[in-house]
């Protein structure tokens, strides 16, 4: 059991490597100024596009959402 045990010190030890607590104080590579997943850049349909679209699909719902809405 010692035989293992100096064996594995001197291979790498059995203690866990010590890293920094800070996440600040890591290094930053050149990428990492805006890592994470982002959200896309996507705009609302305008009114007129909708209601066209909407007649197109369901000219039915398009009345009513023209009523819901005061169009």
């Amino acid at each position: 059991m010692t035989n293992e045990y100096e064996y594995a010190q001197a291979v790498g030890g059995l203690e866990r490597k010590e890293r920094p607590i800070d996440p600040l104080s890591r290094p930053s590579g050149p990428g990492d100024q805006e890592s994470g997943p982002k959200r896309p850049e996507t705009d609302s349909p305008s009114r007129d596009n909708l209601m066209k679209r909407m007649r197109k699909v369901d000219p039915k719902q398009a009345e009513k959402y023209r009523q819901r809405t005061g169009e």
